[in-house]
Parts: structure tokens; sequence; C-alpha cells
């Protein structure tokens, strides 16, 4: 199994989900509104200065399925480009609650 670390701009919140939901990925943590910076997406602290907030999700999913949402957020990625700002990456998940 692997988490998949998504992190966005919140802009594109609806377009994940959607993406989740198509792939029925039904569980995952989402933190709404996060702030930060990107080497190619600048700076979102959420204030009248630096404007915009990102958004995080994790999901833990089998490998194969994570596989192919890494390809899927890469078509994202590809399509609106590096600065709106998507973002994600997998971790090895080596225990879980039963």
């Amino acid at each position: 199994m692997k988490a998949v670390w998504i992190l966005h701009d919140i802009v594109l919140t609806d377009e994940i989900q959607g993406l989740l939901d198509e792939m029925g990925i039904v569980g995952l943590s989402r933190w709404k509104r996060m702030t930060g910076r990107g080497p190619g997406s600048g700076t979102r602290m959420d204030t009248h200065v630096w404007p915009g907030a990102n958004s995080g999700t994790l999901a833990v999913v089998d490998d194969d399925v994570a596989a192919r949402l890494m390809g899927r957020l890469q078509m994202i990625r590809d399509e609106v480009g590096a600065r709106s700002g998507v973002w994600a990456f997998t971790t090895p998940v080596l225990d879980t609650l039963t």
C-alpha cells in the first residue's frame, strides 16, 4: 500500500475530488486550507499581500491504484501548469490497523 499526498491550489479542489470519485477512492483526509510557497507556484499565504491558499489530500491505496492516480495527477499538472500548483508524492505504508 502507498500513501498518496496531493497538495494543490485550492481552486483545483473540485477537480481533484472529481478525480478521486471517478477512481472510486473514498477513504481520504483533507486539509481544506493550507498556506505555503512552491518554487513554481509562488507564495500563497491567504493574505492581501500574498493571496491564495492551497489544499491537501491524503489517500492510502493499493500500489496499482497509487500508480494510476499519480499518472492522472500528472495529466492535471501538465494541463494547468506548475504555476497553478499541483504536487503529489507517495510514501510506503508499512502497517495499518485492521
